[in-house]
């Protein structure tokens, strides 16, 4: 099977100047009951179509080597199958991780689930987190690695706990930004590193552009102003533009559609015809260029702030 070919580009890199008049980030018209389903139904095929998480995951690395940072506890948001959480696990060989997804069916499915603590229910266990952040750090990663079906705008640990949050191109997903910024500041200690990624506005434009219906995505500049206006400082914004081309319209539908599909609220119910997808697969096929490839492109947000306090205005 033809695999796809990723290019990149160029990059940016700003440091953010909130403007405090700016409104909060709009949320996204996202079904959340519909983003943990879908993600909990892909959990079994997940690995054979994430190539884009773990290569934006290996970037996010890179840059993480770049910045000075010896967290004891990580929380790893939108943790899926656990690739990062293991990277994490390697690279702070000291530390307490516990990875937070909303798709159950997900950590059902992660490299930890075997040997760590477990809870797909859903509840707010601050007591349970608090003993894992007691856990030895003599521990084989496993024994420091715990995982829990949370809400990223309502994580089941105390205030101030987390000196590294992680996430990786799980942003687009959340259904109330500005939640889950105040539910992250909230939980990371003072001094504490905030670093995620996303899709940005540009990704997929071409399929965008031939009448795909996609749920909405993250524009840079309002993520960098949300960051700012919930207390973060020092923000710095990446923006990269890749390339992923495909030789096959079919395989592009199957690896897009594993990796998320559309959650929005106001997206089209039942199942396509033959006829309707065979008409999707004609209008991608318009795409191809002179070297015989299909080209999307994806855009790729990349931040990291440090966890400060809340201005408070003098008596």
């Amino acid at each position: 099977m033809a695999c796809p070919h990723v290019s990149s580009v160029r990059g940016v890199r700003l440091y953010w100047t909130v403007h405090p008049a700016n409104p909060m980030l709009k949320p996204p018209d996202l079904d959340p009951r519909s983003v943990r389903l879908q993600f909990s139904r892909r959990a079994v095929r997940f690995a054979g179509v994430d190539f884009l998480y773990r290569e934006i995951e290996q970037r996010m690395f890179e840059r993480l080597e770049m910045i000075r940072v010896a967290p004891g506890r990580i929380l790893d948001v939108g943790c899926g199958l656990g690739g990062g959480l293991e990277k994490l696990a390697g690279r702070f060989p000291s530390a307490r991780l516990l990875g937070i997804d909303a798709a159950d069916g997900m950590l059902r499915h992660n490299v930890f689930a075997p040997g760590a603590q477990v809870d797909t229910l859903g509840r707010r266990l601050r007591g349970w987190a608090g003993r894992l952040w007691g856990a030895s750090t003599e521990a084989p990663a496993a024994g420091r690695v715990g995982l829990v079906a949370a809400d990223a705008a309502r994580l089941p640990v105390g205030d101030r706990q987390a000196g590294l949050l992680w996430s990786n191109l799980a942003w687009h997903w959340f259904d109330d930004p500005p939640a889950v910024a105040a539910e992250w500041h909230r939980v990371l200690e003072p001094g504490g590193l905030l670093m995620f990624s996303a899709f940005g506005v540009d990704t997929l434009r071409e399929l965008r552009d031939l009448g795909a219906q996609l749920p909405e995505l993250p524009d840079l500049h309002d993520v960098g102003d949300l960051l700012g206006q919930t207390a973060f400082v020092d923000p710095v914004m990446d923006v990269e533009r890749l390339t992923i081309s495909y030789a096959d319209p079919q395989r592009l539908l199957d690896e897009w559609h594993g990796m998320g599909g559309n959650a929005s609220r106001d997206r089209g119910r039942g199942l396509r015809t033959p006829r309707q997808r065979q008409r999707w697969i004609d209008a991608i096929e318009s795409l191809r260029g002179n070297d015989g490839r299909i080209a999307i492109s994806v855009e790729i947000v990349q931040a990291h702030a440090w966890r400060g306090e809340p201005t408070v205005g003098a008596d």
